[in-house]
């Protein structure tokens, strides 16, 4: 009866992917369908159906593993998000959008994806720098946000800050997140860690460069920080700590 029970959860699972993969060709047989019936151009964007079909199959691959107890996987992670993306590039040129307003979905959707990602487990160290995906995921959806509120009239950021580059604040988010997730595994993953608080120290000194001077004429001092920092992080964490604890 177990067996039985399991053939057919394993049929169900195949088909779901099966089925994914021929509503994506049923709809792009559809489009080309309407490109003879209605004339090229009445629908001029008929080719976008060729960049959603690999994100219908992405999005059913992923929901596919996802369904296998692949919650905490990477892989079925990845290929929903890639979906996504893909996804939402072919829905932007079937429905002609403007890319000049809509361009932050560009960065609101990648960001959907790294939250995705962000939540697989693979180890100590390699979940962490995972995790890190999930501060950038923020970064980049408060980013977006904002940029498509401005775009959609919804506020006015000139008005609301002039010339200050306001996102150098938000720049430093993933920053702060890199510094915590190195320091949360310091003891555990001395890989990970090593390699999260470098980039933490980057990331920071390019926010800072942002806030402090704009017009990037003294880019050095970005420079100059970043590699202070990696000095000094690796001669702490990677000469002086030889007994670090490595996955």
């Amino acid at each position: 009866m177990k067996q039985e029970t399991l053939s057919q959860n394993e049929t169900t699972r195949g088909l779901s992917w099966l089925d994914m993969g021929g509503l994506s060709l049923l709809a792009v047989g559809l489009v080309f369908l309407a490109v003879n019936l209605l004339g090229i151009r009445q629908l001029e964007n008929w080719w976008s159906g060729f960049i959603l079909l690999p994100g219908l199959l992405l999005l059913g691959a992923g929901r596919t593993m996802w369904g296998r107890n692949g919650r905490t996987h990477l892989l079925p992670r990845l290929s929903t998000g890639l979906g996504l993306v893909i996804t939402t590039v072919a829905g932007m040129f079937a429905l002609n959008l403007d890319w000049n307003v809509w361009w932050p979905l560009m960065i609101v959707v990648p960001g959907v994806a790294f939250w995705l990602v962000g939540g697989a487990k693979y180890g100590v160290g390699v979940t962490a720098v995972l995790r890190f995906h999930r501060w950038l995921a923020v970064t980049m959806l408060l980013l977006g946000g904002i940029f498509l509120a401005d775009q959609l009239n919804l506020i006015d950021l000139p008005a609301l800050f002039g010339s200050f580059h306001w996102w150098g604040f938000i720049i430093l988010l993933p920053g702060i997140g890199a510094f915590f997730e190195g320091w949360r595994v310091l003891r555990q993953s001395a890989w990970a860690s090593t390699m999260l608080l470098m980039t933490a120290v980057w990331i920071v000194s390019s926010g800072l460069m942002e806030l402090l001077a704009p017009n990037w004429l003294s880019w050095e001092g970005m420079v100059g920080v970043g590699l202070i920092g990696t000095g000094l992080l690796t001669r702490g964490w990677l000469f002086l700590r030889p007994d670090a604890a490595v996955e």
